[in-house]
């Protein structure tokens, strides 16, 4: 029942380049069963014990993954 809140942020690969923004990031959680994220806010909420991945997505598809385990 435990919540905490991951903030993501893009970042540009080299300084000439800018990120360009027409709409922010994205979560999705691997098993919503053991851990449920918000799709816009990146609030994860702990469902059960267990295992699971958090993927952080950028607008142009590039992504981090964020490992959850809930005791």
């Amino acid at each position: 029942g435990k919540s905490l809140k991951v903030k993501a942020k893009a970042v540009p690969q080299s300084k000439t380049k800018k990120v360009s923004t027409h709409r922010k990031m994205r979560y999705e959680s691997s098993n919503p069963a053991v851990a449920s994220v918000g799709l816009k806010t990146g609030k994860i909420t702990a469902k059960k014990k267990g295992t699971c991945y958090v993927y952080a997505y950028a607008q142009n598809g590039v992504y981090k993954r964020i490992k959850v385990v809930v005791k």
